[in-house]
């Protein structure tokens, strides 16, 4: 007889991982557990102002979260989805964003500094790419710039 599978444990199952999205309070263990979130489904979750500094986020589904003010500082986010978030005010500053999708993403406010964006589908039709980039090189937040377009 099999015993039965915990949260994290079923998070890590191909099959589950499909039917199961992480709330905000499981997130919240798992970290208090250890850093490695990566390959989760946290899709449509409410995760504001949380520190994901330094976390394994690989592959992770962060689609339709509320991440506004979250803490990416330094994180491997290579191959996240981040498809339609909100990450307004989110630092992403040396993250890695590699192979990352972020189409649609709200980014106003975010800082992207020194970020690895390569090959990131990112929301240029909402942002210019240009405020993009200068969030990257200068640390600026995204939408900061004069060039504001509405």
């Amino acid at each position: 007889m099999k015993a039965p599978l915990g949260v994290s444990e079923m998070m890590m199952t191909k099959d589950q991982s499909k039917l199961v999205t992480l709330t905000r309070k499981e997130v919240l263990e798992m970290l208090q557990a250890g850093r490695d979130l990566s390959g989760l489904d946290i899709r449509k979750a409410n995760l504001i102002k949380i520190d994901f500094s330094n976390c394994d986020l690989r592959k992770t589904n962060f689609s339709y979260s509320n991440l506004k003010d979250a803490n990416f500082t330094n994180t491997d986010m290579r191959g996240t989805s981040l498809w339609n978030a909100n990450l307004e005010g989110a630092n992403f500053t040396n993250a890695n964003l590699e192979d990352a999708d972020l189409d649609y993403a709200k980014l106003r406010g975010a800082i992207l500094f020194k970020a690895n964006i390569r090959r990131a589908a990112l929301p240029t039709e909402l942002i210019p790419r240009e405020e993009i980039m200068s969030s990257v090189n200068l640390g600026t937040r995204v939408g900061s710039s004069h060039q504001n377009q509405h």
